[in-house]
């Protein structure tokens, strides 16, 4: 029996030194400037983390009646795919305005707040990140804005759902784009056609053309990805956009499979969960309060129309782009907190 039981005790310290040596590896990468989508939990680990808090984000919304009937005003400015670099990153695809571009950008103002928001950033997560009643889409696209001093951001998101049976129009300019940038760092010998233009206008960098309501779900939250500063008005439109079969396929296969030179070998960029997730699970409301902004003219068929797709919408400016052909590609690998996620253009 004592034999047994030295045995025992043996086999049992075995399996904890085991353990401890699968465990450890993954503690010491969440406390570094890397982190994935299979181990969330321990963002909090990491320096200058506020992934704890009491206001992050994303959340589960409920839907609900209209809170209120206000609009948003929205200038889709005059930027062209010229003013932005297409870029891929280790979390998804992003699109950053050039520091040297001259361009008006995309700009709006939230109901009740006097604050201006400027154009950052446009990036997408595979697999929504905020659930709607619990329900999850099949990416989330984030249009990510800054007040003046920088201190503030506000995001307009729409969910993605592939359940349009032609192609979107101008979500493929972007798509060509994040190709394009791609194939600009591919290692290996897979590639895309790296044709730009198929058939759409490329010049129409028109971000909130792609909204396809004007009713938002409103509340106060912070960055998805670390260090999770509560700093974020988010603005989640109510009606999904609708993008084919065919370019979301394209759009996942770009996000979880291009590669790198990395330390001489041809490694895959992402951080994507084993799933193919990029996105951080909900978190909880801890009694914040979710508006739903329904426009002036809701019900009478204004909610039907895209935001910024129609110049009489109430309370949208539409300026159109000017003229270019050139689309810069580069590659951003990332960081952990706000004022390096500023700079790297991966912001949430």
């Amino acid at each position: 029996q004592l034999y047994n039981n030295i045995t025992y005790t043996k086999m049992l310290f075995r399996l904890s030194a085991i353990a401890v040596a699968l465990i450890t590896p993954v503690v010491q990468a969440a406390t570094s400037d890397y982190y994935d989508y299979d181990h969330p939990e321990l963002w909090k680990n990491m320096p200058n983390s506020a992934c704890d808090g009491q206001k992050n984000s994303p959340v589960n919304v409920v839907d609900i009646d209209c809170t209120s009937y206000e609009d948003y005003i929205m200038d889709n400015g005059d930027c062209t795919f010229a003013d932005m670099n297409a870029v891929v990153t280790k979390n998804g695809v992003n699109m950053l305005y050039k520091d040297d571009s001259s361009c008006t950008k995309p700009s709006f103002y939230i109901p009740g707040i006097e604050d201006k928001y400027t154009g950052y950033n446009i990036h997408i997560h595979l697999s929504s990140e905020h659930t709607i009643d619990g329900g999850f889409f099949a990416a989330e696209m984030h249009m990510v804005h800054l007040r003046a001093d920088g201190k503030r951001a506000s995001v307009v998101g729409t969910m993605i759902e592939p359940d349009r049976v032609a192609d979107n129009g101008v979500f493929e300019s972007f798509l060509d784009s994040w190709i394009s940038a791609r194939n600009s760092v591919e290692c290996g010998s897979c590639s895309y056609d790296d044709k730009v233009n198929r058939g759409y206008d490329s010049d129409d960098m028109h971000p909130y053309k792609m909204l396809e309501t004007s009713s938002f779900y409103h509340y106060d939250g912070g960055l998805t990805t670390p260090g999770c500063d509560e700093i974020v008005w988010w603005n989640l439109a109510v009606k999904p956009m609708s993008i084919s079969v065919k370019q979301f396929s394209i759009l996942s296969d770009i996000i979880l499979n291009t590669k790198i030179e990395k330390d001489g070998e041809c490694k895959k960029i992402t951080v994507a969960s084993k799933s193919g997730s990029t996105s951080r699970p909900t978190q909880p409301l801890n009694g914040r309060i979710i508006q739903k902004i329904c426009p002036t003219n809701y019900g009478t068929g204004g909610d039907t129309e895209r935001v910024g797709g129609n110049a009489s919408d109430k309370g949208v400016m539409d300026k159109t782009g000017d003229d270019s052909a050139a689309v810069s590609a580069t590659v951003g690998i990332g960081a952990v907190t706000f004022a390096a996620a500023m700079a790297m253009g991966q912001m949430m």
